[in-house]
């Protein structure tokens, strides 16, 4: 009894180290998730509270984890605190701003999470930005209380897998349904991260033309998104701010019968190339349900041939994201002697 007792412990141990360090996850081309960076103060930094007359030194740190599925580059976003003035914290920075930087971990890169061949799970890198040296200044009569609330801003990216159904005549189309059916949805699988091709449709457009139509969601918690076209990331969230609610959406090639076929999609701005896949912007708008969405309508000519064949559609949603976190601090007077 006491011996399997004994088993039955270790092989609990076993279970819970085996959880501590890998994921498993099967049956997907993702590990997928709505989350680009998990981001948190670190425990103490800030404090709860801090005292006046310079008397409390503390730090405030944001630690940045990639939970989701694309690597992060050095310069590629920023933390910035609000809702403290720098001279009265003694902050060196004016603007309480710190960018993404080779000292702050992201050497060359903060990297996503990865999906091993064998359906463990690597979990992203992670990192910490540090406001140090930081006291409340002047002297005051009684305790008050301030928000701390840190912004962060950064680009990020997900991609898009699935499968489209290539038949080069309406007979084709009615029928071989066995093979594969051209109308309907496709279900695609998202790489983790907070926008998402929620929906992909295929339809018949006739003379070897297959239609696509896709839907965008936000789907993550953050406070908005914008264009991903600046040599610094912003994420200026105002309403006057036209690349606010953009992202940039773009399509690999599909080979068909031997040849490449662009997908091209109506309404996109900007049109153009971006390493291997082919598109431009589109907006975003709010729905009934108060998530930003939107459709985007496509078609590949893929000409005619003498089969039946399933292909593989592969996309890249690109933009810069922004969120935040808070917390309050309270100040406290000392008495100066």
């Amino acid at each position: 009894m006491k011996k399997a007792l004994v088993l039955l412990v270790i092989f609990a141990m076993a279970l819970f180290i085996t959880g501590c360090g890998e994921q498993t996850s099967t049956g997907k081309t993702f590990i997928g998730g709505t989350e680009g960076l998990k981001t948190t103060f670190l425990a103490g930094n800030p404090p709860d509270t801090t005292t006046d007359g310079k008397s409390g030194g503390f730090s405030i740190v944001v630690k940045l984890e990639n939970v989701g599925e694309n690597d992060i580059k050095a310069g590629d976003g920023y933390v910035q605190i609000w809702g403290l003035d720098t001279g009265i914290y003694g902050a060196t920075d004016p603007d309480f701003k710190q960018l993404f930087r080779t000292d702050n971990g992201f050497n060359p890169s903060l990297r996503g999470a990865v999906k091993n061949f064998d359906g463990t799970v690597l979990n992203g890198g992670v990192t910490t930005v540090t406001f140090a040296n930081l006291a409340y200044q002047p002297i005051i009569q009684g305790d008050l209380q301030q928000k701390i609330w840190a912004n962060i801003c950064y680009n990020y990216a997900t991609k898009m897998a699935a499968q489209i159904c290539i038949k080069s005549t309406t007979e084709q189309a009615l029928n071989n349904k066995d093979i594969c059916s051209v109308e309907g949805e496709k279900n695609p699988q998202n790489s983790g991260g907070p926008i998402q091709i929620t929906s992909l449709k295929e339809s018949y457009a006739g003379n070897g033309k297959m239609g696509i139509t896709i839907i965008l969601t936000h789907q993550g918690s953050g406070d908005n998104f914008f264009k991903d076209d600046k040599a610094t990331p912003e994420c200026n969230d105002v309403e006057s701010n036209s690349d606010r609610g953009k992202v940039w959406l773009g399509f690999k090639d599909i080979q068909v019968g031997g040849k490449y076929v662009a997908i091209e999609c109506t309404g996109l701005e900007g049109s153009g190339a971006r390493d291997v896949y082919k598109g431009g912007f589109t907006r975003m708008y709010k729905d009934g349900t108060g998530k930003e969405t939107t459709t985007v309508y496509c078609t590949a000519n893929t000409g005619v041939i003498n089969n039946v064949v399933e292909v593989p559609v592969e996309a890249i949603v690109r933009y810069t994201y922004l969120q935040h976190i808070s917390q309050d601090l309270t100040i406290r007077h000392v008495s100066q002697g």
